[in-house]
């Protein structure tokens, strides 16, 4: 088994980052690049791709591992190969992590590295949007449709055709995906002064719903995507994912993000649903979808207003949950509440200066929760927006602005006696545009990383600088972890300075089979707040709550809905929850509020009846 260290004095960065890029410009002429990997489904094989040198290159032969291990050896003048994976465990999502190294080249070539998936589960549908030369043959062969709700102005609908050469949304290592995608984009279709651009509270949209698939048999239903949501700092722009069992009648909300300005018009951006999203994303759908036999997914730019764009590739449904991690906990979840922990690492070039370096201080007051009472916007909509009071984050944008190369490393952790294990991490960062953001490996205790990254963007994959904060919440499944007795995770950031943050929280390390997910909610659907049942939430549930209380009136139809601070009872505090949040700023509901009715995701005695506002 072969892994590539990397390891180097951080003195030398900077010289050794220019002979770096100088030897890039002269091996690009000779030597093979863009190494890609992507799944053929029906044939269980990974399909490896990669560019010939024009001039051909000097080696004989190039070699191909999976894993660290050799799998075989192809003439140089060969740009493809395909990988038999038919013997992979069945029911997971194997994490494969392929190289391409030219054998003996003259001047030696870099290896190529490639991160992909390969699901093992129950293949309920898969779309990489390959095999399409337009749009009209994806909707006429692949059975794709198209739909713009409500006449909308802009001409923004999804599309194949990528009119402004967007970049490929990201895989699960961060790295742009293969091929075609489709995309929304609202700077290609909106224009300045509004007289272009979808208005606020139309409801126009742009959507595209997947082909309908049969859950008839399945007990678990899970959807997974590569996504880049970029959804404008100072926007209006809604990302969400629907479905729905009956052919677009009725439609659940499953995933959400609003832009962090978007705080007039419902849906309104909060602390749960702000921000944009680049990540391989996975969204459980088993609530809605198990049994059903007619489901179909939406996905739904909601009233873009000039705003950015959304871009999606790799759709996979299947019956795999993997983001639960396993069921062993080899390091405790870590909130940086109390500090960065001393078995923790700061390693860089500003640990002298302990605010320019990895910290929990916050030194430009990011964190909306700690400096606005969770009231968004923030900063402009570039704050901290998802991570609560406290994280530790890497601020290049507080003076002074030096050049950084910071690392935060875990502590050890012994992994030899696990087959599986998985990363656990949230991370809001806001890109400028000349910074590198990496999660690393390391099998030595953190002295050094094996290559390539767990994560790492902004790449070629980088969103557009200096807009909005975007909020990942994943799992990675590292099978280079397993076995070894000296582990470390590295979130590095390196940069020239004067770039915007990046902040990590909740990060843990799991092993061993995954975890089954916690059972859906169950009961009645109902919004909280509306204690009177009219359909809103305003004053007049306060005054219907005070009444119900002490001057014995009615108690209403469902108790969950005059639970206003969700702590499994109704009493005075809720009255005073529900006029904070009308008129003191203190930020939105527990879930369920706003305009959607949903479940109640505690487990309390309270009642709810059906009711005319939530039937």
């Amino acid at each position: 088994m072969r892994f590539w260290y990397s390891s180097r004095p951080l003195a030398s960065f900077y010289v050794l980052f220019f002979i770096s890029a100088v030897g890039s410009q002269v091996q690009a002429q000779f030597c093979p690049e863009n190494l890609q990997v992507y799944p053929s489904y029906g044939q269980q094989e990974m399909v490896l791709e990669w560019i010939l040198p024009p001039t051909g290159t000097s080696a004989a032969q190039f070699e191909i591992y999976r894993g660290g291990l050799l799998i075989a050896t192809v003439n140089s003048s060969t740009n493809s190969y395909v990988d038999d994976v038919s013997s992979l465990a069945a029911g997971r999502h194997h994490t494969l992590d392929y190289s391409l190294l030219p054998e003996t080249s003259t001047p030696p070539c870099p290896e190529l590295f490639s991160r992909a998936i390969y699901s093992t589960g129950t293949l309920i549908l898969f779309e990489g949007f390959e095999t399409y030369s337009s749009d009209v043959e994806l909707e006429s062969i692949g059975g794709w449709a198209i739909v713009d709700e409500n006449s909308p102005v802009e001409d923004s609908t999804w599309t194949l055709t990528n009119p402004l050469g967007r970049p490929n949304p990201p895989k699960v290592d961060g790295y742009e995906t293969y091929g075609n995608f489709i995309i929304s984009d609202s700077d290609f279709g909106g224009g300045a002064g509004g007289g272009t651009s979808n208005p606020i509270g139309s409801g126009m949209s742009h959507d595209i719903w997947t082909p309908t698939f049969d859950c008839s048999a399945t007990g678990q239903v899970v959807l997974h995507a590569s996504v880049l949501a970029q959804l404008n700092d100072n926007g209006n722009a809604v990302f969400d994912i629907d479905v729905t069992v009956d052919n677009g009648t009725n439609w659940e909300t499953v995933y959400r993000r609003v832009a962090p300005t978007r705080t007039t018009v419902e849906p309104v951006a909060t602390i749960e649903n702000a921000d944009g999203v680049y990540q391989w994303l996975e969204v459980d759908l088993t609530p809605y979808a198990a049994g059903e036999s007619t489901v179909r997914v939406r996905f739904r730019h909601f009233e873009p207003n000039w705003d950015w764009w959304i871009a999606i590739d790799d759709v996979l449904i299947d019956d795999v949950l993997t983001f639960g991690g396993g069921e062993t906990i080899l390091l405790e979840m870590e909130d940086f509440s109390n500090g960065i922990p001393a078995d923790w690492q700061i390693v860089g070039l500003n640990t002298g200066s302990p605010l320019d370096t990895w910290n929990t201080q916050d030194p430009c007051a990011r964190s909306v929760t700690a400096n606005n009472g969770g009231n968004l916007p923030y900063q402009g909509g570039r704050a901290v927006n998802r991570l609560d009071d406290f994280f530790a984050i890497i601020d290049s944008d507080c003076d002074p602005d030096p050049a950084e190369d910071e690392r935060l490393i875990t502590p050890i952790i012994d992994c030899s006696a696990e087959e599986r294990v998985y990363l656990h991490i949230d991370a809001e960062a806001m890109p400028y545009g000349s910074e590198t953001i990496e999660i690393l490996l390391s099998l030595d205790g953190g002295t050094s990383w094996v290559l390539p990254p767990i994560f790492r963007a902004p790449t070629t994959t980088a969103p557009a600088a200096n807009n909005d904060p975007l909020f990942i919440e994943t799992v990675f499944n590292e099978p280079r972890a397993a076995g070894e007795s000296e582990v470390a995770f590295i979130i590095k950031y390196t940069s020239p300075g004067n770039q915007w943050w990046l902040a990590v929280d909740n990060i843990s390390v799991t092993a061993g089979e995954y975890v089954a997910p916690p059972p859906p909610p169950t009961g009645t659907t109902f919004r909280r707040g509306d204690c009177n049942s009219d359909g809103s939430f305003n004053i007049a549930d306060c005054i219907y709550l005070l009444a119900a209380l002490f001057s014995g009136g009615p108690g209403g139809e469902c108790e969950d809905s005059c639970d206003m601070n969700d702590d499994g009872s109704t009493n005075i505090a809720d009255a005073i929850a529900g006029l904070g949040t009308l008129f003191a700023g203190s930020g939105p509901l527990p879930a369920p509020s706003g305009t959607n009715c949903g479940l109640d995701p505690s487990d309390d005695s309270l009642t709810c009846n059906p009711t005319t506002a939530c039937p």
